[in-house]
């Protein structure tokens, strides 16, 4: 259980860790991004507002308008081009003395797209883009290359990556350790506290045996009486907790050789435990019944799911309340080989009980006041874990459910 523990805090640390990190690292880049996006659209508001400078000279191509341009490139910083538009679509100027990727007519014809929207989503490749239509009715677009800055962006997102992955590492390392350290004398402590109730368990066996025999002559010699019969239902019920005690201990033990799993008839183990209460429920005046639908073949442990069976009939068999006490018991199986078994009985409708807590060792119902040791669901639970299967409870009314599904 300790080991078990230890697993939990493991994992819920180790994806703490990954959360925080992953968080962080997610901000800083997403930040690191909405800046160059922004620098960008700021660069374009800057490229529209101050227009195509026009320089004329050699080098415009044959029958480009009067005011394109064509002229010698100047290298600045940055890599862009802008255009202008008259209201027919026709282009009006273009300067792209700063582009230095895309040729003259490249720059035009990717131009006339976006004034033709047939660019759209203001990217193109490693640029950003805008068009802007002023109050004269000219059209400006506009294109500037962001290609460094989102280099600049995927090497900081790649490094601040494989830094975390590798804090993550360390981190996860150092939790390992101490998760070993901190849990090495609450594990000392547990294995302990197992020992001892093994240990206690087969100690008190031979007492009672003892007890049990010496009983057994007294009763020869003199007759049953009621005090022989309270000693009997006493030594009846502690030895029953002794043995659900070592029973606990050793499901708890994350042993599996100790519960070896094979295929068996869950018919057959159900029916044999349901025919050995059922005279006790007639006794009680119990209306019981019950459904073992088709031939059903589950892998596990035949011992331990015959006890499953036990532990919840006994339950239904102790606690049936109400004005018209009744209890169902049903197995059932879908066509994707889940098995489910759904135990049911009344209670009374004052009866206290907490459904969050009917699990948990040694709890008791505050209003009730039968005898039982209260770990019987503790072990139905210990054996459902086991067989990866699955406990939920819930009250309706005068009526308490219990169903376990097996995958």
């Amino acid at each position: 259980m300790i080991k078990k523990l230890r697993r939990t805090f493991i994992l819920i640390s180790a994806i703490s860790v990954f959360f925080v990190l992953f968080v962080t690292i997610a901000t800083i880049n997403i930040s690191n991004y909405v800046t160059v996006e922004n620098n960008a659209k700021n660069s374009l508001s800057e490229i529209i507002n101050q227009g195509p400078k026009i320089n004329e000279g050699p080098g415009r191509p044959e029958g480009m308008p009067e005011g394109v341009q064509g002229g010698p490139i100047e290298l600045r910083q940055k890599n862009y081009f802008i255009a202008s538009f008259n209201s027919d679509g026709s282009i009006r100027e273009i300067d792209n003395r700063q582009m230095f990727i895309f040729a003259q007519n490249e720059c035009i014809d990717l131009a006339t797209k976006v004034y033709n929207n047939e660019l759209s989503g203001g990217k193109y490749e490693n640029y950003r883009y805008t068009k802007v239509t002023k109050a004269d009715g000219v059209t400006y677009v506009a294109f500037v290359d962001i290609k460094e800055r989102l280099d600049s962006f995927n090497n900081f997102l790649l490094m601040s990556s494989l830094i975390s992955l590798g804090a993550y590492a360390v981190l996860i390392s150092l939790i390992i350790v101490a998760s070993k350290i901190a849990f090495k004398s609450s594990e000392e402590a547990y294995r302990k506290q197992k020992r001892f109730i093994t240990n206690a368990s087969h100690e008190l066996k031979t007492p009672l045996t003892v007890i049990s025999a010496d009983l057994d002559l007294i009763e020869m010699d003199k007759g049953k009486d009621e005090w022989s019969e309270s000693i009997r239902d006493q030594l009846n019920r502690l030895t029953d907790m002794t043995n659900q005690l070592v029973t606990l201990s050793k499901l708890e033990e994350d042993d599996a050789s100790r519960f070896p799993f094979d295929s068996f008839s869950l018919n057959e183990v159900s029916k044999n435990v349901v025919d050995s209460y059922l005279p006790l429920f007639n006794k009680e005046n119990i209306k019981f019944s019950y459904n073992i639908g088709g031939n059903i073949t589950m892998f596990g442990n035949g011992y331990l799911i015959d006890e499953l069976i036990h532990i919840f009939l006994d339950n239904s068999l102790k606690y049936t309340g109400g004005d018209n006490k009744s209890s169902y018991f049903l197995i059932s199986e879908s066509n994707k080989g889940k098995i489910e078994f759904r135990f049911s009985n009344t209670i009374d409708k004052n009866e206290e009980v907490d459904t969050k807590q009917m699990l948990e060792r040694f709890y008791r119902s505050p209003s009730n006041k039968k005898e039982g040791s209260g770990i019987g669901l503790s072990i139905a639970q210990e054996i459902v874990k086991l067989h990866n299967g699955k406990i939920s409870i819930n009250r309706n009314d005068s009526i308490i459910n219990f169903v376990i599904t097996f995958n």
